[in-house]
């Protein structure tokens, strides 16, 4: 009986310590994070939206490791880019996974994302993260369709307050819009207007996830003149040689995705009256310092309106302007073609027989954003081990062979082929491509051309010597005395 007893005792003790752990360890997973302030603005003056946010936190009960940033759904799947700062120092942000999405009990009309904090936040201390996100295509034409005459409206719409899982105790919105002339804002009071500034707020005390976009509608309306610079399509060819150049050809199919045109287009009203609405008729680019050979031609052939200023010495581009045939207006589409060549040694490194490229991944085309991205590196003959480390996630990568000339059929030149959906400015930063060739396999061309050559004279030889006539010629006898 006594054993029974003790027995008894001591599962029952164990049973009440793990239910202590457990709730200690629930406890410590649920710490309450609180907002002290937040702080956002959206920059509307362009037609990609940018998202600036810093919010100010504190936990008075555990020390703070991740922190979590909410986005309403709507805006989440424009989402093209998103970064996180962790007071001076850049911090990673990765989407929430579905266990913890479902911990922090997040609604299904809103998107978590998981900032991992470099340094925890001390229990009782404040914590700064500054969140930047990139949307595409969220401004909407209203009208849809406008002459040529009458200025372009957008409408914006999204969420007054800012969404996050936690409790916030103040917060404001500001909007940067390109002008002061805005039709309507809707939100909630606070409203004040100064000059393109839009000031909603300061709102006290909002609920964790209470910012979505029907319970708290904001709605924005205003005069947008921006080339809605779109690239729907856009194929860039990076070609690598060892024998002095990297060249570089892009094919854009591009698309003014602002309010269509209405009615004709009158070119004495577009040069003479500058009756030019929100098309646009030139675009720059931002060429390396490098380049050379550069060209920009349509489906027709080359193009003279084109300018290119070299760069200065303390310069790091060079500027190409350029301006199609047409000016673009609202749902008007062009075709076009960029390339230039860098010297290797600006953009290829190696130790030995190991190469590591680094070029730019996107368009160097200023303010233009791309629908469907892919970017195709074509390495030298003989290329192995090839690596990729591209700074972002992509939707697609592969890997084929390409036959130009000398090549060998059997081996062929390595390409590298990678997708990326939902392109911004932020997207066109350095990439590495890592692989390994030997230093002799450089001869192989010239090898190649030489036995070629070789070849042919010696056939030549061969030719010259034959006879192949049906005849044969007399032979004279030599006369005798």
């Amino acid at each position: 009986m006594p054993r029974a007893f003790r027995a008894e005792t001591t599962d029952s003790m164990m049973k009440r310590f793990l239910l202590l752990a457990a709730t200690a360890a629930l406890a410590s997973v649920q710490a309450e994070v609180i907002n002290q302030s937040a702080k956002r603005t959206f920059d509307l003056t362009k037609h990609v939206v940018r998202e600036h946010t810093e919010f100010s936190f504190s936990d008075a009960d555990a020390e703070v490791t991740e922190y979590d940033v909410a986005f309403p759904r709507a805006l989440e799947s424009r989402l093209a880019y998103v970064s996180a700062r962790c007071g001076k120092t850049p911090c990673e942000i990765v989407p929430a996974t579905h266990k913890h999405a479902a911990k922090a009990k997040t609604p299904a009309d809103a998107a978590l994302y998981t900032v991992l904090l470099k340094n925890p936040v001390a229990k009782g201390e404040k914590g700064s993260v500054k969140v930047t996100a990139y949307f595409t295509r969220v401004l909407t034409p209203y009208p849809a369709e406008v002459t040529q005459k009458e200025d372009q409206l957008v409408l914006f719409d999204a969420s007054h307050l800012v969404s996050s899982p936690y409790v916030t105790k103040t917060q404001t919105t500001k909007l940067k819009l390109p002008s002061g002339n805005v039709e309507h804002v809707q939100a909630a009071e606070p409203i004040a207007r100064k000059g393109s500034v839009v000031t909603l707020g300061p709102y006290t005390d909002i609920e964790a996830l209470a910012a979505g976009v029907d319970a708290a509608p904001l709605s924005v309306h205003y005069k947008n003149h921006a080339p809605f610079m779109t690239i729907t399509k856009l194929t860039r060819e990076v070609e690598v040689s060892m024998w002095g150049r990297v060249s570089f050809e892009e094919v854009y199919d591009m698309e003014h995705t602002g309010a269509k045109l209405k009615g004709g287009f009158s070119r004495y009203d577009y040069v003479q009256l500058h009756q030019r609405g929100a098309s646009f008729h030139e675009m720059y680019a931002h060429l390396p310092k490098e380049s050379v050979n550069v060209y920009y031609r349509d489906q027709i052939g080359n193009i003279s309106t084109s300018r290119l200023r070299p760069a200065d010495r303390t310069g790091s581009h060079q500027d190409l302007e350029f301006k199609p045939r047409f000016p673009l207006f609202g749902g008007w589409k062009n075709q076009w073609y960029l390339g230039y060549s860098v010297p290797t040694h600006s953009v290829l490194t190696h130790v030995g027989d190991k190469f590591k490229l680094e070029v730019d991944f996107s368009t160097p085309v200023q303010g233009a954003s791309v629908d469907d991205l892919t970017v195709k590196v074509i390495l030298p003959e003989g290329a192995t081990n090839v690596q990729v480390n591209v700074p972002f996630s992509l939707d697609g990568t592969s890997e084929t062979t390409r036959q130009t000339y000398l090549d060998t059929p059997a081996i062929g030149r390595p390409v590298v082929i990678l997708d990326k959906k939902n392109v911004v400015a932020a997207h066109n930063v350095p990439f590495e491509v890592t692989f390994e060739f030997p230093k002799h396999f450089m001869m192989h061309e010239p090898l190649l051309l030489v036995s070629g050559f070789l070849a042919f004279f010696i056939v030549c030889m061969f030719l010259f010597r034959l006879d192949i006539s049906i005849a044969k010629k007399p032979v004279q006898k030599k006369k005798t005395e």
